[in-house]
């Protein structure tokens, strides 16, 4: 049984612990939003369109197929388009054409945002790039982030986030036939402020013409490091704080750059920016390799994460009045709304969070403690029985070894008899001991 107690504990085994902790107030998560098209026809000029062809439609393409493509007016007597800026760059860079596009008040535009009642604006978000162009994150300053404070039902009581969106379709330079996205949406993710966001693998898809509400569940994980787990938190080039999203980017662009020598515009990396071209032939080969398992990453789980998830649900939108105050409010038609329209609420419904613990199954104090459970349950011993047991053991250690040091015994024989004056005799007997 003890040989069994001790293989036991050195297979390192462990328990679950999951826990509902309420909350007076709850860190409401970073959102990061991304729209499907990169690029906005009305911020490229033609000649910067031709420079981004390969990485949009596979092959280049020059003015006549661009127009005839996007369906442009032809070129006027002029030399100039009617509805296109004509102004070209005479240093071409993807991630500079693409972040054109801006995200203020007009492009795309962002009819409405409030959290909590308050509006909010462009200088509430911050920038990032990703696989679908341009990323916007709402509450991603980790030093300072939003509470929410009270339950949230959604717009117009909602104690979260409220946006609504116009995805400018219009505007759209994709096709999903030529190696582009043919979705009309956005896709959004709800992460740690700490964790840069993957949206190409993580977030959700939501499609205009829709009210979208998002119920936020917060998970938090504490994980064990080695022998009994396997989280680590790993030294990143690039991010402060180690986390799975971020080893991720940064494994997908050590893959990258091995192989193409530069650096796409939505990874990090300190190698030469990646023309289109080397974007469409070998940037999207490595990273389908990488989904394909050909190449790996190693990156273990953080030992602390908080992760968030959502209950999504939707309603039609907008009912007859709303349509009428859209068009006097904003001069969006109804149906130009339900093409390109995107209305968003995120909040918690419940102020708490979960929180999942992984611990040692059986620890150093536990094993001592089975242990001395089952000696005393099979011999009776018990800590004063130890101490008797060591005490009797001590003292006839101790008269053994003082019996050792005593001298022998000496017996000395009787002398002779010796005769006295007056004739008489006597013996001496002497012992000596």
């Amino acid at each position: 049984m003890f040989i069994t107690m001790l293989q036991d504990y050195f297979k390192y085994h462990t328990i679950t612990d999951m826990t509902l902790e309420f909350a007076d107030e709850i860190t409401f998560p970073a959102v990061s939003i991304c729209n499907y098209n990169r690029v906005d026809l009305d911020k490229a000029t033609i000649a910067e369109m031709e420079y981004l062809s390969p990485m949009l439609y596979g092959n280049s393409m020059d003015e006549t197929e661009l127009r005839a493509w996007l369906d442009l007016p032809t070129v006027n007597s002029t030399g100039n388009s009617t509805n296109t800026p004509t102004t070209p760059s005479t240093d071409f860079n993807v991630a500079d054409i693409i972040r054109r596009r801006g995200f203020d008040m007009n492009y795309p535009r962002m009819v409405w945002c409030a959290f909590k009642g308050q509006l909010c604006n462009s200088m509430n978000f911050t920038h990032s790039f990703s696989v679908f162009g341009n990323c916007y994150t709402f509450n991603g300053d980790r030093s300072s982030p939003f509470k929410q404070t009270a339950e949230g039902t959604g717009f117009p009581s909602s104690n979260g986030l409220h946006v609504i969106l116009d995805l400018m379709d219009h505007y759209s330079t994709e096709s999903s036939l030529v190696g582009g996205h043919g979705e009309i949406g956005i896709r959004i993710l709800l992460h740690d402020q700490a964790e840069p966001p993957v949206m190409d693998s993580q977030a959700v898809a939501l499609a205009p013409g829709n009210h979208a509400f998002m119920a936020v569940k917060q998970t938090q994980y504490l994980n064990h490091e080695p022998p009994w787990g396997r989280c680590a938190d790993l030294q990143l080039t690039h991010y402060d704080t180690y986390s799975l999203p971020a080893c991720q980017l940064e494994c997908r662009s050590r893959h990258v750059e091995q192989a193409c020598q530069c650096t796409p515009y939505f990874l990090p990396g300190t190698s030469p920016p990646c023309d289109p071209q080397t974007i469409f032939q070998c940037v999207n080969q490595v990273l389908n390799r990488l989904v394909a398992g050909e190449l790996r990453c190693d990156c273990p789980i953080p030992c602390t994460m908080t992760k968030y998830g959502a209950a999504v649900t939707y309603a039609g939108y907008p009912n007859r009045l709303t349509k009428k105050s859209y068009n006097s409010a904003f001069n969006l038609t109804p149906d130009y709304i339900k093409e390109n329209g995107v209305i968003l609420d995120i909040y918690y419904d419940a102020l708490n969070y979960q929180k999942i613990s992984q611990l040692k199954a059986v620890d150093s104090g536990q094993l001592a403690s089975n242990m001395g459970g089952m000696m005393g349950l099979f011999i009776g011993a018990s800590v004063m029985t130890i101490l008797e047991v060591a005490e009797y053991l001590g003292l006839k250690l101790g008269r053994f070894c003082s019996r050792k040091q005593r001298p022998p015994a000496i017996n000395v024989e009787p002398a002779m008899e010796k005769t006295n004056i007056d004739g008489s005799t006597k013996n001496h007997n002497i012992l000596y001991q």
